[in-house]
């Protein structure tokens, strides 16, 4: 594993729960990763006994005390062999045993001055959070962040919207000849936020940082309708007509529109992106550009791509959809594509020079770490050098 998995992962507290077998969904998320990615288990195992024997008493312990206590196991073992007898290869694991005790203890440190700061600020560099404005039929404008999980938002047209004890914003209906179908609700991220919301249909979405969902209070008997800009991953609700047909459901971008009639996709529709990516995990979708009489049937593990051209490729879904599961996942990934990511979930603008926008990287970090772990992950392989001012991010070589 290079240098900045290992940073990545000694900076992630799911690691380190994991590490220590004291979060039951922590150590399910690693034994699911090693599954997929078991070319790391040697590599994992190591790092795991080093983490447990040097870290168990982190909490209790000052970097200097972990590093005291290092030094003089590395003493001892020097009395009982000489140098050349210990070998190159078992002084440069010692070396990087010290490196792994600081990184330990500065996590511990700053998880520490992050408990200690009031909840209710949002700091430069702090990760995003669950936050949405939910625009009503009647253009009046909720925020749904001061809203109590458990309590109404509001009741319009014969739909309660609730937000439930999960915090997702649920549509119910009370008096169903009074909905209006034409009645249009519009909810939206801003930078640094993400919401889940259900839809009244029953379908599931789920909005990534700077994006919005606009949709009906009912949908139409025959087919259902949304509109969405930025990132937005779906699980539809597969709904039958009395006939036993089922009832499509599209969801429209900018440039495409994409067919569905039950299955979980994620559609990337930034205007930063070069491209707008749809892609399947689950069931069937047709992709249609709004500029071409061009269409595709996506298979799951397909995304397909759309600029000029539409296009299909196989695809890593971990890495396309890490980010519902609560993750960063780079591999192989242009530093321009991190940056803009970064950018959308941390709030803040960022300048690299050019010449640098094509350096790639590969890494893995919870999206709940603060800003200062990626940019540590990122100076650590040697490539680049990053500094803060204010809320902008500039990238150094």
């Amino acid at each position: 594993m290079n240098e900045l998995n290992l940073q990545a992962l000694l900076l992630d507290e799911s690691f380190v729960n994991y590490c220590k077998g004291t979060n039951k969904e922590d150590i399910e998320k690693w034994e699911k990763w090693l599954q997929k990615y078991p070319e790391h288990k040697e590599s994992i195992t190591e790092l795991q006994e080093t983490i447990v024997a040097m870290g168990h008493y982190a909490g209790e312990l000052s970097v200097q005390t972990n590093y005291e206590r290092l030094q003089s196991q590395i003493k001892k073992r020097v009395n009982q062999r000489s140098f050349t007898e210990i070998g190159t290869a078992v002084w440069l694991k010692i070396a990087a045993l010290l490196v792994v005790v600081g990184a330990i203890s500065l996590f511990l440190f700053k998880q520490q001055l992050a408990e200690e700061q009031p909840k209710n600020v949002q700091h430069i560099g702090a990760p995003g959070k669950d936050d949405a404005l939910l625009t009503l039929k009647d253009g009046s404008v909720v925020s749904l962040a001061d809203i109590k999980n458990g309590s109404v938002v509001a009741l319009q047209g014969g739909v309660e919207i609730q937000k439930n004890n999960a915090g997702e914003l649920v549509y119910k209906a009370v008096e169903k000849e009074r909905i209006a179908s034409t009645a249009m609700n519009k909810i939206s991220t801003n930078k640094g936020n993400q919401y889940q919301i259900i839809l009244p249909d029953g379908s599931k979405a789920f909005l990534n940082a700077n994006s919005t969902l606009t949709y009906p209070l009912k949908f139409n008997e025959n087919e259902r309708h949304v509109h969405m800009t930025g990132e937005v991953y779906f699980e539809i609700a597969k709904i039958e007509t009395g006939m036993g047909k089922r009832i499509p459901f599209y969801v429209e971008t900018v440039n495409q529109k994409i067919e569905v009639l039950g299955t979980h996709f994620n559609v990337n529709a930034y205007e930063d992106e070069p491209y707008t990516t749809t892609t399947l995990l689950e069931g069937s979708v047709r992709v249609s550009s709004k500029k071409r009489n061009e269409s595709v049937l996506l298979k799951p593990g397909q995304r397909a791509l759309l600029s000029e051209a539409l296009r299909v490729e196989n695809v890593d879904i971990s890495q396309e959809v890490a980010w519902i599961n609560g993750d960063f996942v780079f591999k192989g990934e242009e530093l321009v594509s991190l940056l803009r990511k970064v950018s959308r979930w941390y709030n803040v603008d960022v300048a690299c020079p050019e010449r640098l926008e094509k350096l790639k990287f590969d890494g893995m970090v919870s999206r709940s770490q603060p800003l200062s772990t990626i940019i540590d992950m990122l100076q650590t392989t040697g490539k680049v050098k990053l500094t803060l001012n204010g809320r902008r991010l500039i990238v150094i070589d």
